[in-house]
Parts: structure tokens; C-alpha cells; sequence
């Protein structure tokens, strides 16, 4: 008699498997202007379409089509938000609506409003600027944050990561870091660099919880390769607004407040438009091992416009 018995899978199997399909969502999140088919999409995770479909349901929770739906909206509520001077209709074409009806339509069943009136009268409790960072009550401008913003054309970068999927809490972000300076210190063979780089998705404002994703990374040489559960990406680098703050490990959550004085007070007065790429930050443990010195780098379309000396 044939045994029927389901056989476990492999934890280094199901960890490439969820490594396929967030390479999907980022797929989706980066160009979400793009009318994508389940064969592409299918094709970028490495499946078989009727394949694709299973474990991107098991693993996510959603269909893909609801997941584009969803990555759409939240890019839109994005742009409304962080683009002012875009109109509804370039919006809705650049988040992948054929029209600006369609795009009221989804949206208005989404949210309860139309994005007008998104844009206009804001949610109950919407902070403009909150990216990446769950906040808690706490000074708007927090002691040790730099209010000199450079502008600095980087180079890019190679990283390794782990993905974190849910609430940013730094129980999970730290067990995230020792995971991956494991792998680093198994397969180069040396330990992992100073500066952690953690790369964040989602806007904690704008995406509900469960969805959120943040990268935590490290740099690697060219030609590093992923295995298990960590992928390896390039980040774009380019013109980037980068802020700095020193906070000790206490006042962590502070980082929060940090992005809000960003978005709140730097960005709407600094003549530049943000790139479509997720912003970021970088950590050095300080030499008495107390907090961190970190930088904010927010990636940036147009370059910052300074008046010419007349």
C-alpha cells in the first residue's frame, strides 16, 4: 500500500519559497504602474502559474491580485499624501488605474472617501510622516536628532537581508540582526560589518500592521549569493537626504519622531520630490556600547535646488 503520509517540508525549501514571493511584492511595489499577469509575476518567483497561485495564497494570506490591489492603494494614499502637486489623475495612472473613475471607485471602497477628500480632510488620527516606525508619545524633536539635513549622492550597494513581516519591534529587528550576522560569519567567513542597514516598506501610517515589511541588512562583496532565508539586493543609492540623530538604546522608538520632523518640517520647505524607492536608515554601535549613531536617508528624485550666488 502506497504510504500517503504528507512529508514536512524542509525549512530551507519553504524558506526560498517565501523568498520568491517577496520578491515578487517588491516587484509589484516598485513599479505598480505596470499591468502585470499572473504569468510574469509567476515567472519572477521561479512557479508554475497554477503553483504560483498556492503558495503565494499560503504564504501571504492574499491572492495576488488582492495583494496588487492592496500595494496599490497604500502606494496611492502615499502619493497623496507626499506628492501634493500631483493631481488625482496622474495618481491613478501612476499607481496603475487606466482612469481616474476606476481609481475613485477602488478607493472610495477602500477608505470610505474619495482621494479629494483624502487629500483634503485626512482620516481621523493620519500623521503625515510617520515611515516605517511604530510611535509613541514622545517630543517632537527628539534630544541627540541633527536638524542638518545633507544631500548626498550615494553609491550603490550590495545587501544581504532577512525580512521581517508585521509589527517593527525590537525584539524581532535584533533577533533578525543575530540571524543574519550568523549566515555572514558562515558563509564569508568573517564577522559582519559595523553599520547595519535597515531598509523599511511600509509606512506604519499608511499599511495596516500585519503587512508592514522592513529589511534588516548588511553589506556584502560582489558576487555574494543568498541561501535560506536570506536574499541578496542591490540598493539603488543616488541623490539621498540623509539626517542624523544619536540615541541611546532606551530610546530606540525615538527614530519615529525623528522621520516625522523629517516629512513634517524639512521635506514641504526643501524643493525636492521623493524617489520611488523605500527610504532607510544606518546604525554604528557607539564605542561604549550604549545606543547608536544613526543616519536616515530618504532617496530623493529631483536634486535639492540651491539658489545660485548672485
Amino acid at each position: 500500500m502506497q504510504d500517503v503520509t504528507p512529508r514536512p517540508v524542509k525549512s530551507a525549501t519553504l524558506a526560498d519559497h517565501h523568498r520568491r514571493v517577496e520578491r515578487v511584492i517588491d516587484i509589484v511595489r516598485l513599479n505598480p504602474e505596470h499591468p502585470f499577469t499572473v504569468a510574469e509575476l509567476a515567472s519572477a518567483a521561479a512557479f508554475s502559474e497554477f503553483h504560483f497561485h498556492r503558495a503565494f495564497r499560503a504564504m501571504t494570506g492574499e491572492s495576488i491580485a488582492q495583494c496588487i490591489i492592496r500595494l496599490r492603494l497604500e502606494m496611492a494614499v502615499s502619493a497623496l499624501i507626499y506628492h501634493p502637486k500631483r493631481s488625482v489623475t496622474e495618481v491613478a495612472f501612476d499607481c496603475g488605474y487606466s482612469s481616474s473613475a476606476n481609481f475613485s471607485k477602488a478607493f472610495r471602497k477602500a477608505y470610505g472617501c474619495t482621494p479629494t477628500d483624502f487629500r483634503r480632510l485626512r482620516p481621523p488620527g493620519f500623521r503625515i510622516g510617520r515611515i516605517g516606525k511604530a510611535s509613541v508619545a514622545s517630543s517632537a524633536y527628539p534630544d541627540g536628532m541633527s536638524t542638518n539635513v545633507e544631500i548626498i549622492d550615494h553609491p550603490k550597494r550590495r545587501l544581504a537581508g532577512i525580512r521581517l513581516i508585521g509589527a517593527y519591534s525590537h525584539d524581532a529587528i535584533s533577533q533578525l540582526y543575530a540571524d543574519l550576522g550568523a549566515w555572514f560569519q558562515s558563509t564569508l567567513d568573517r564577522p559582519p560589518p559595523k553599520e547595519a542597514i535597515s531598509i523599511t516598506w511600509s509606512d506604519s501610517a499608511l499599511a495596516d500592521q500585519e503587512t508592514w515589511r522592513l529589511d534588516a541588512c548588511y553589506e556584502v562583496p560582489a558576487g555574494t549569493a543568498g541561501s535560506g532565508p536570506v536574499f541578496v539586493r542591490e540598493l539603488a543609492g543616488g541623490r539621498t537626504a540623509c539626517l542624523k540623530a544619536r540615541l541611546p538604546a532606551s530610546r530606540m522608538h525615538q527614530i519615529s519622531d525623528c522621520w516625522d520632523w523629517l516629512f513634517s518640517y524639512w521635506f514641504p520647505n526643501s524643493g525636492t520630490e521623493l524617489a520611488d524607492q523605500p527610504a532607510y536608515e544606518t546604525y554604528l554601535l557607539r564605542p561604549d556600547q550604549t545606543g547608536f549613531d544613526i543616519t536616515l536617508c530618504l532617496p530623493l528624485k529631483i536634486a535639492y535646488l540651491e539658489q545660485d550666488d548672485a
